[in-house]
């Protein structure tokens, strides 16, 4: 009896630990469980806070790209406009040209019925080397000043023997050391010289006079054209460049040549005319500004 006692007992006891085993095991399972679980809602946690960064960044690459791709496409849109100015440009170049060689022809058709052959063999020299300038620049954006000077000496050179040595002129260029440094649209100061002299100069007789004046203003180059001719117009204000001959071509086209001009450089290239009866010495003639881009 006393040893059934004692199987009993160690029967209890080994079925004690079984159950205290499979209990520990079972208690490691569940929390097994629970960190499984803590680490999944951890996880979801991390995801959900991620994602307004991931949605906040993939926005800003959207954005930047976006701004790119426009960038892109304004600058190609600005040469192709650029290109179209350039085009234009020269269109306009082709019609002065001929516009500017049909007054010289007329100025040596004039002279050869005032004066002898030898006299009108220089004038059709100094006529061929315009024309040579004027067929030499007709493709080119810009020209040195100093070219352009010279084009335009030739020209009132050539305007000066036809008028009968009527008036005389000069070209002032002190506040520029270099005139080949600097480069400017070519033949654009040639068609408010050719107004002075043919809407002023033309009809006062002797004595007439036209100064030009080139000068850099900040990043624009300013010519004065002046001269002491008279004109038609009686008017005493400021601004008479809406009073420009309304027939002249080279005028017209210069205005249309002056808009292209600023939208390709960006500025306000322009040009004014003054009486300059409306000085403070009033005295006759016009007073022409031109602004205009340069480079250096």
């Amino acid at each position: 009896m006393p040893r059934f006692s004692a199987v009993m007992l160690s029967c209890l006891f080994v079925v004690a630990i079984v159950f205290n085993s499979g209990a520990q095991t079972e208690d490691r399972s569940s929390k097994k469980q629970w960190i499984e679980k803590q680490d999944q809602q951890i996880r979801v946690a991390i995801l959900f806070s991620l994602l307004p960064v991931v949605v906040a960044f993939s926005f800003i690459v959207f954005v930047f790209y976006r701004a790119k791709r426009e960038s892109y496409f304004k600058q190609k849109e600005m040469e192709f406009k650029l290109n179209i100015s350039e085009l234009e440009m020269k269109a306009l170049r082709a019609q002065i040209n001929p516009h500017f060689i049909f007054n010289c022809l007329n100025s040596i058709h004039h002279y050869m019925h005032q004066r002898d052959a030898r006299q009108a063999g220089e004038y059709l020299i100094k006529f061929s080397q315009l024309i040579r300038y004027v067929l030499e620049t007709s493709s080119s954006r810009m020209v040195s000043l100093a070219d352009d000077l010279e084009a335009l000496r030739a020209y009132m050179e050539l305007e000066r023997l036809r008028l009968q040595l009527s008036f005389d002129f000069e070209i002032n260029t002190n506040e520029i050391p270099d005139t080949y440094a600097i480069n400017i649209p070519p033949m654009i100061m040639q068609p408010f010289v050719e107004n002075s002299i043919w809407h002023g100069l033309n009809s006062k007789g002797h004595g007439g006079h036209i100064k030009i004046s080139v000068s850099k203003k900040g990043d624009l180059m300013h010519c004065l054209v002046e001269d002491n001719g008279r004109r038609k117009h009686a008017s005493t204000g400021d601004d008479l460049s809406s009073g420009i001959k309304k027939t002249s071509m080279g005028m017209a086209l210069i205005k249309d040549r002056l808009a292209i001009i600023s939208s390709i450089y960006r500025v306000n290239a322009g040009f004014k005319m003054e009486d300059c009866m409306s000085d403070p010495t009033p005295k006759e003639g016009t007073r022409i500004t031109l602004v205009l881009p340069f480079e250096e």
